[in-house]
């Protein structure tokens, strides 16, 4: 005699069955993580395992590690080119899981050959002495680990998105971790020594204009010059409690600051931003000089939302190329001095750029004058260094601009009266904040060289406007300068 089973239980029973059935579809996903000794790939469709292409990028895929199959998301290893320029990089990748199992590329966070691309049919090569050589189709070196006869044993792309080379006894010869390129994952320290560099655009990889280093005095931001000019100053003052290198690190959707302590101390600073999911946030130094956030907002889509973080900090005209050359940047509004037209930026013609209608040389020097601008103030004083001649009088900083050639721009600037003050001789003038009187305790005066007769009062020609952004500071122990 059959039993009947009561509607509650079988539909509990019909339950259970459906969520194991699910558990074990995700679980049956397979990621290929890791590879022995004497691999080998070339850089084409036959070699790759799986291959993730859109529009604007290829990603070749050698590694492949998906650390919780239900979020559908992943870190790849592989060849990498953005389609616009054709060549290839050795880096690393987060990727998304498709409807279909196929993985789908999301962004770049390291490079290895960052400035040296490859082609096509370069070749990768897991030696047996231990050393990961990467060379292009032609058979030249282009980088490496450096981890020859360390008795290396297996290269893993492990579930934070690092890269490890491993030896006989597990022990880590090489990390990516150790050799960050503008982008810091979670976890991931960028230590005293070391530097964030952005990229030169968003569809050029290669180092671009900007970089963000830390030192045992606090984190600090330059543009890339062949003197590098400083445009934020994060101090941290008192004793160093530890004898470790100092270092930030990203912790929660936070970035942490151990400058004078190390972990399992406190930060000495934080710097915190409105962030969602995040334990997957990440940090990148951008093409524009911006330190932003990036993070997965599952509340509306896939897409990945931004944020700055220096936003509280950097208003949007004290960051150097905001306005390009010579641009005058007012509350993100940017025009140009009068002698100058609006210019075409060559490598990006989306942005702002001022140039000389009768540009001066060293051959003119003698037909040339300065034309004052007042409350007109540079990105660079925020570091108290860069002046060329301190404590100086007005009238020798514009003698000292006129007398050197190679001078385009003398900044002066002087808290009481002209008679004492400090001059910047600038040889490469980028943008110029003319947001007023106000914005500091001192005053600011700009002498920009042109030739005679075409120095006359400050004018604009249509203009742009930057976007703004928003900023949280959370600060244990600081000082910014």
């Amino acid at each position: 005699m059959m039993m009947a089973i009561r509607p509650w239980k079988s539909f509990l029973e019909l339950f259970i069955f459906l969520y194991y059935a699910y558990l074990l579809a995700a679980a049956q996903y397979h990621d290929y993580p890791s590879v022995q000794l004497s691999a080998s790939w070339t850089n084409n469709n036959l070699s790759a395992i799986n291959i993730t292409q859109d529009s604007e990028v290829i990603m070749r895929i050698i590694l492949l590690k998906v650390p919780n199959p239900r979020s559908k998301i992943g870190f790849a290893f592989g060849f990498v080119s953005n389609l616009s320029t054709g060549s290839f990089f050795l880096g690393a990748a987060s990727v998304r899981i498709e409807y279909d199992d196929e993985p789908r590329y999301d962004e770049v966070f390291w490079l290895a050959n960052r400035n040296k691309p490859v082609q096509e049919n370069a070749t990768l090569q897991l030696h047996t002495n231990g050393d990961l050589i990467l060379r292009d189709a032609d058979g030249s070196f282009v980088w490496s680990t450096n981890t020859s006869h360390m008795s290396a044993a297996s290269l893993q792309m492990l579930d934070t998105g690092n890269l490890v080379l491993y030896g006989d006894n597990n022990q880590t010869l090489w990390q990516s971790f150790d050799h960050p390129t503008d982008t810091l994952l979670p976890g991931q320290k960028l230590m005293a020594g070391q530097k964030l560099v952005s990229r030169a655009s968003t569809t050029n990889w290669t180092e671009g204009s900007f970089y963000l280093s830390v030192s045992s005095e606090g984190l600090f931001a330059f543009y890339r010059s062949t003197v590098p000019q400083m445009y934020f100053k994060f101090s941290v003052s008192g004793i160093k409690e530890s004898e470790q290198p100092s270092y930030i690190r990203v912790v929660n959707g936070t970035l942490a600051l151990y400058i004078l302590s190390a972990e399992p101390s406190e930060p000495d600073a934080v710097l915190s931003v409105p962030v969602h999911n995040t334990e997957k946030a990440y940090i990148r130094l951008d093409s524009d000089g911006h330190l932003r956030f990036y993070y997965d907002d599952f509340i509306y889509d896939d897409s990945m939302d931004q944020v700055d973080i220096l936003a509280d900090v950097l208003r949007e005209c004290d960051y150097p190329t905001v306005c390009g050359n010579y641009g005058l940047c007012a509350n993100g509004h940017c025009t140009c001095p009068s002698g100058f037209d609006q210019g075409i930026v060559l490598d990006n013609p989306s942005l702002f750029g001022c140039t000389e209608i009768n540009p001066v040389t060293c051959e003119n020097g003698r037909s040339q004058s300065l034309s004052l601008l007042k409350d007109v103030y540079y990105f660079n004083y925020v570091d108290p260094d860069a002046a060329d001649l301190k404590g100086i009088h007005m009238d020798s900083c514009r003698d000292a601009c006129l007398r050197n050639c190679s001078c385009k721009v003398a900044m002066f600037r002087f808290y009481y009266n002209i008679s004492h003050g400090n001059c910047f001789l600038l040889s490469n003038v980028l943008s110029l904040v003319n947001e007023g009187q106000g914005r500091s305790a001192y005053n600011s005066y700009a002498f920009i060289k042109v030739s005679s007769g075409s120095a006359l009062p400050t004018g604009a020609i249509a203009g742009v406007t930057v976007g703004t952004f928003t900023l949280v500071v959370l600060v244990v122990s600081f000082c910014i300068l």
